[in-house]
């Protein structure tokens, strides 16, 4: 954990709004798209990542300077996607069998996903040592894709290329991610959108 998430952390403890917005700001595109993983239901996602961000300022007080929020934000996810699943299964007797047995699937895979920090930890190793292993045009072209949420036209028009080298800059990076991460993809999703 670095020094920017500890003082977050004691400023969400003392019930500071802002840092509690920051945390949401930067973390819900993450986890609703690692919830919307599994449930590929928009509606229900945004409903569970609510009710994450209200747990965590419900339980502010009992976090600590060395909690881990990456970590204990996908776990309280997972579980609600866990809830979400199994009351679908009771509620939805007349599934058919195959999307029963996806739901199963899902199920199956989100009880053994493991979210512990030291998963996050390496993942942020991970990230870190493949962005910095693309060249400086790929790199800056996927940081504004993929961590700004620009558009392949306004990257091009900011970098001064051609959209058609942004696309293939943006390509070229997901192959190396893709590689790089493949043994995180559950929890990295959001960067291959």
């Amino acid at each position: 954990m670095d020094i920017y998430d500890s003082s977050l952390i004691v400023k969400l403890k003392n019930g500071d709004v802002s840092s509690f917005e920051v945390i949401y700001k930067s973390h819900y595109r993450r986890i609703f798209h690692f919830a919307l993983q599994y449930l590929r239901d928009e509606e229900a996602c945004s409903n569970i990542i609510q009710d994450v961000f209200s747990s965590l300022w419900d339980n502010r007080e009992k976090l600590t300077m060395d909690s881990n929020l990456n970590a204990w934000l996908f776990t309280v996810t997972k579980n609600g996607c866990l809830k979400y699943i199994r009351d679908l299964k009771s509620e939805e007797r007349h599934l058919d069998h195959l999307a029963s047995q996806r739901l199963d699937l899902n199920y199956d895979a989100l009880t053994s996903l493991s979210t512990s920090s030291i998963d996050f930890e390496e993942i942020e190793k991970i990230i870190q040592r493949t962005l910095n292993s693309l060249s400086p045009q790929c790199r800056r072209a996927f940081e504004m894709s993929r961590f700004d949420e620009m558009k392949y036209s306004e990257i091009a028009v900011e970098m001064q290329i051609a959209q058609k080298t942004v696309e293939t800059h943006i390509s070229n990076a997901l192959k190396i991610f893709r590689l790089a991460l493949k043994d995180y993809l559950p929890l990295m999703i959001f960067l291959f959108r």
